[in-house]
């Protein structure tokens, strides 16, 4: 059936564009349409009564991966508006999040310490210094320490770089990148930011990477 001539399609096309054009001339500052002539603010602004307003992003604070909310940094948690360091007690760590903590072996979360619990071990004769009896007859290291040869080898962590959850690697702080043992600081170009991990950079929405840089597409 040839609809191009058919007046109702005719009709609801033209309404159609009325109303997307209208949208268009409403969008507010900050914002771009998206499919359906629907619109979304730029990153670092969010929606607020039909206005794209700039979001304040407190200290110790960076733009999330989508742009339209904060996070805090590695060590720090969000109460209210802003970042409160997190206070880690004895015998804990920070866990991959970053913004609370976990007792390390050996210990239990009681309110806000770590308290020791009874771990039963066999001894062995073989066992190496900072092992642990595993399941069955095996043994693992302590957080912290690498199996090396049937030893215990302490993990050596660059600077900026932190252990990870397991404890048997680690990780580069947001901002920086592995490369050859060592956290080198990432290189942003314009019209970019960090990614979601934090280990590299993406480009602004209407560019692309192009080796070091991001270019108009």
């Amino acid at each position: 059936m040839n609809c191009a001539g058919n007046p109702l399609i005719v009709a609801l096309g033209a309404l159609l564009l009325v109303g997307c054009t209208e949208e268009l001339q409403d969008l507010p500052e900050h914002a771009y349409t998206t499919i359906r002539s629907h619109w979304r603010c730029e990153r670092g602004f969010r929606r607020v009564e039909g206005q794209c307003q700039p979001i304040e992003v407190p200290e110790h604070a960076f733009l999330g991966y989508n742009g339209d909310d904060w996070k805090c940094g590695r060590g720090y948690k969000r109460v209210d508006d802003q970042c409160r360091s997190v206070e880690v007690p004895e015998h804990a760590f920070l866990h991959y999040i970053g913004d609370d903590w976990k007792c390390g072996r050996g210990y239990k979360r009681v309110e806000d310490h770590c308290q020791s619990v009874e771990v039963f071990e066999e001894a062995s004769p073989d066992l190496p210094d900072h092992a642990y009896i595993d399941f069955g007859d095996d043994w693992k290291c302590e957080r912290g320490f690498n199996r090396v040869e049937g030893q215990c080898q302490p993990l050596e962590v660059p600077e900026h770089a932190f252990l990870s959850d397991h404890g048997y690697d680690w990780r580069c702080e947001r901002g920086y990148k592995r490369a050859d043992g060592e956290c080198l600081s990432l290189e942003v170009p314009k019209h970019a930011y960090l990614s979601f991990n934090g280990n590299d950079w993406v480009c602004d929405r209407g560019f692309k990477r192009e080796g070091n840089r991001c270019s108009a597409e």
